[in-house]
């Protein structure tokens, strides 16, 4: 059994090491909370809405095949700053191609001019142009929580070097940063998450669980000291009293701070699934169904339409596909919610779907096919999965950021569709791309991080950013309790390992 002295031989022998690892993080992590409350912010909350006439929708097939057109990832149409465009996909890495709905004609460069539309819808302002960029990987800059690729960096020449990341592919605002954003990510990647030491993954793991260690060796000894040592106004010395009575109130949340970061670090590092969206479908565009008389209701609100291919089980042909049109019908926005706001500024946490309903139409007959969402969700997820399957699997609309699907994704409405080993996968239905997936272990540590690290179940309570600020004076005040235990420690009394208060406590024990 643990008696006072020895719980307070390790406290002194960890001081150093855990001060330390309470500098490095506290400090880190103000920038986050920071980066969110002063960072640039965009001015309009959703993509532009796609505008679409009655027969355009027959147009496709014509752009098929006048540009022989064989096959495609995506093929879906979206909006652009003078028509409607037909959008193909061609690999996860190259530009996306164009081709007009009233020619049929491929636009050249126009992913590079669309990026340049996007951007200044949601920024809602023309600012000149200093240099644009296609990243298809994750850096330092653009690093892999943003789950988005390939995008376009577009570089404004400002006096703040604004910048921001658009992906054309769900023409989402990926990213908006400037100097004063970059300098505060700078703080955290190099002191948080040691992002410089990336290529040395082993040593980052080793300095890292070091620091780690030390808090949770130094709380876990506070946390005993406290247990030990109940009464605190018996003690003479001013700042010890203080010492005493600030651990009170932040042990326990620097042992959970310091459990769920190193959960948090091995688990992000060990884990090898593949960062960002994924392209699951291969189109056959040969041969694609004609149908002149093809058209929509003129008076319906289109959010995307997209071109999807299912098999046909009344086709005595193998393997014989059913070409279909899935259209997403949007929600009316006000002009309130498509502006950004001080209200709206958390908004973007929450995340909502413009979604409304949809329709599926046969391409060469033009019927009707109703909702098919669930049915095919459920045979893409089969074959993720790679399993055979008796039953339904359980699904579920995600139409919120939140708990186990959070804003980082940057895409609604997803199906959630899960496994009986636990696995689960999230699959955009516009295009069927395959959003994320996890196992039960990784939403273990997801919901650890969450609640222990995030303090996201504050969030209904009180809000994002009132819950930013109950941590930042958490953390201030482990600042204060490390650094009031560092100016005890190298006061002339800190070789008296026990002082008259703990004696007493020690011989009543004993006794």
């Amino acid at each position: 059994m643990l008696n006072i002295k020895s719980i307070k031989r390790w406290h002194l022998l960890l001081i150093w090491p855990a001060f330390i690892a309470s500098l490095i993080y506290v400090v880190s992590a103000f920038t986050h909370p920071l980066m969110a409350w002063t960072g640039p912010q965009a001015k309009v909350m959703f993509p532009p809405s796609l505008t679409l006439e009655a027969q355009q929708l027959s147009n496709i097939e014509k752009i098929i095949t006048k540009n022989n057109l064989t096959q495609a990832h995506m093929v879906k149409l979206v909006p652009s700053e003078s028509q409607p465009l037909l959008q193909i996909t061609d690999s996860k890495q190259a530009e996306r191609r164009y081709f007009s709905l009233s020619d049929f004609t491929e636009i050249k460069h126009q992913d590079t001019n669309q990026a340049l539309w996007l951007a200044e819808h949601y920024l809602k302002e023309k600012y000149p142009i200093k240099s644009i960029e296609l990243k298809t990987e994750f850096d330092a800059s653009y690093p892999a929580v943003n789950r988005l690729l390939p995008v376009y960096k577009i570089n404004f020449d400002t006096q703040d070097n604004l910048s921001v990341y658009i992906h054309t592919d769900t023409q989402a605002l990926a990213g908006i940063e400037n100097d004063w954003k970059r300098s505060l990510r700078f703080v955290f990647q190099t002191f948080h998450t040691l992002n410089w030491l990336d290529d040395t993954e082993g040593l980052r793991l080793f300095i890292k669980t070091l620091l780690l260690i030390s808090l949770i060796g130094m709380s876990i000894t506070g946390i005993l000291f406290l247990i030990k040592l109940k009464r605190v106004k018996s003690v003479p010395d001013t700042k010890r009293r203080w010492h005493r009575r600030l651990a009170w109130f932040t042990a326990l949340p620097l042992l959970f701070f310091s459990i769920s970061g190193a959960y948090h670090l091995w688990q992000s590092s060990l884990n090898d699934a593949p960062k960002g969206m994924q392209l699951t479908q291969t189109l056959n565009l040969l041969n694609w169904p004609t149908n002149e008389s093809l058209s929509i209701d003129g008076q319906l609100h289109i959010n995307q339409v997209s071109l999807l291919q299912i098999p046909n089980l009344q086709s005595e042909i193998p393997n014989e596909m059913t070409s279909i049109y899935r259209i997403s019908v949007s929600q009316i926005q006000s002009n309130t919610e498509r502006t950004h706001d001080i209200n709206t500024r958390e908004k973007r946490f929450h995340g909502q779907s413009k979604e409304k309903s949809t329709i599926y139409i046969n391409a060469q007959t033009g019927e009707s096919l109703g909702d098919l969402d669930t049915q095919l969700v459920q045979q893409q997820a089969i074959a993720l999965f790679n399993q055979n399957h008796a039953t339904e699997l359980p699904m579920k609309l995600i139409t919120h950021f939140g708990l186990g699907y959070d804003f980082r994704n940057k895409r609604l409405p997803v199906w959630r569709v899960e496994n009986t080993d636990g696995q689960q996968v999230f699959i955009d239905p516009i295009s069927h791309i395959l959003v994320d997936r996890n196992t039960s272990l990784t939403r273990l540590e997801g919901y650890s991080f969450s609640f222990l690290h995030k303090w996201n179940m504050l969030n209904p309570v009180m809000g994002r950013k009132n819950r930013d600020i109950v941590i930042m004076i958490t953390l201030g005040t482990i600042f204060a309790l490390s650094l009031l235990g560092i100016i005890l420690y190298l006061s002339p009394s800190k070789q008296k390992l026990l002082k008259p208060d703990d004696q007493s406590e020690s011989q009543k024990q004993a006794a």
